[in-house]
């Protein structure tokens, strides 16, 4: 199979599109990752970290009225269901966490293996323009590795249309929110004095 011959200006533009475009793209990609996975976990933890504290809060405000306290058993179960969901919302917080970073890592190994089955076909053709630049002689690249540098990068924009799914966490928002509501509700009846005829 024949070898290809590049000027100088060729050869630049060859890199500009088969070599320095995709380093430009596995960069953008891995930042726009990153930056989708921070505002998610941002948002989620946010409004999860709120709605635990709002739980602490209304717990410990029980507390300070013990001395009032009409019924114990609803008092009690109402701090139980309260402290079920504070131990369920910092449990999931921090479950959601690892599992999101161990994912994170998993998709930018998975781009970066990607890349770098390129990057290997790339290197042998940038090496051997190398040489051939500090030879003084014409760049020649077979035209072998040039098809298999296209169909490499082919190939990764195909594995970037399939990406691995993404490991979903169950919600417990309406879990939190129910032991709250029933915390809640058994801690003010505690207080209530029942008339009884």
């Amino acid at each position: 199979m024949p070898d290809k011959k590049f000027s100088q200006e060729a050869w630049d533009e060859f890199y500009d599109q088969l070599g320095s475009r995709f380093f430009q793209l596995e960069s953008t990609t891995l930042h726009a990752h990153g930056e989708d996975q921070k505002k998610l976990l941002y948002e989620i933890f946010g409004s999860s970290k709120t709605l635990v504290q709002t739980i602490g809060v209304v717990a410990g405000f029980g507390f300070t009225a013990l001395g009032y306290v009409q019924h114990l058993y609803l008092f009690i179960g109402g701090e139980f269901f309260l402290f079920v969901a504070i131990f369920a919302g910092l449990l999931w917080t921090q479950t959601a966490y690892k599992s999101n970073l161990a994912s994170s890592n998993t998709e930018v190994a998975r781009i970066k293996k990607l890349f770098a089955e390129r990057y290997a076909v790339f290197k042998r053709i940038y090496d051997k323009a190398l040489s051939d630049i500090e030879n003084g002689t014409d760049i020649l690249i077979p035209e072998s590795q040039i098809r298999d540098l296209q169909k490499k990068g082919n190939d990764l924009m195909e594995h970037f249309a399939s990406q691995t799914e993404k490991q979903n966490l169950s919600d417990p928002f309406g879990w939190l929110m129910l032991f709250f509501a029933v915390g809640g509700i058994f801690l003010l009846l505690s207080f209530v004095h029942f008339c009884t005829f």
